[in-house]
């Protein structure tokens, strides 16, 4: 039997909005999401104006919203976030071609600038054994809102996937996303789909 590698893209591809903003304001509540919003305008504004890197936007992002809380407090909160709020958001089309890999074994693999702290468990309750994200710096059980990991975005992504596996072993290789931060993961496929669309 063939062995086909399937890659995902998590926000925007397997969902309709990007997972990120929903965890904050799913952890913030409301008023502290909008209030830390209207307080980060500058740093987005200096994101569109390229004056500073997506790195250090979200660094600030993840300072501002999760800084100073315990891991163990944040990961209770991801358990009930990849149950109550991650399945609205799903993009039922790339579920159903997600699905239909697992059905005829090939090997998925969802790859995602998004942390693992919040994607981890939604994973493994779809039976998706490889995760590749980003992960958060916690020093003594106290989440910092740094980066423990290269911000899986990019050429990340494509050094992330190969570093998991040899895509010289799969006879066949799909790969779904919608930004250009999947463009290079895309040039890895044989099969590759943008935005739904069949590319290649």
């Amino acid at each position: 039997m063939p062995r086909n590698l399937a890659l995902f893209d998590f926000d925007g591809t397997l969902t309709h909005k990007d997972s990120l903003f929903v965890f904050l304001r799913f952890v913030a509540g409301p008023v502290r999401f909008w209030m830390g919003m209207v307080i980060l305008l500058p740093t987005f504004a200096s994101l569109a104006l390229r004056i500073i890197s997506n790195v250090k936007a979200k660094t600030r992002l993840l300072q501002w919203f999760l800084g100073g809380q315990s891991l163990s407090h944040l990961r209770a909160q991801a358990q009930r976030f990849a149950a109550e709020q991650i399945p609205p958001i799903l993009n039922v089309g790339m579920m159903e071609k997600l699905k239909a890999h697992q059905a005829q074994g090939d090997r998925v693999v969802v790859v995602s600038a998004s942390a693992d702290l919040w994607l981890k468990d939604w994973c493994a309750k779809e039976g998706i054994q490889d995760l590749l994200a980003t992960q958060l710096e916690a020093i003594d059980g106290i989440v910092t809102g740094k980066l423990a990991t290269p911000n899986c975005h990019g050429k990340e992504k494509v050094r992330r996937v190969q570093e998991l596996l040899d895509i010289h072993n799969y006879d066949r290789i799909f790969a779904y996303g919608d930004s250009s931060g999947d463009r290079e993961m895309l040039a890895l496929a044989h099969e590759a789909w943008y935005r739904g669309n069949k590319v290649r």
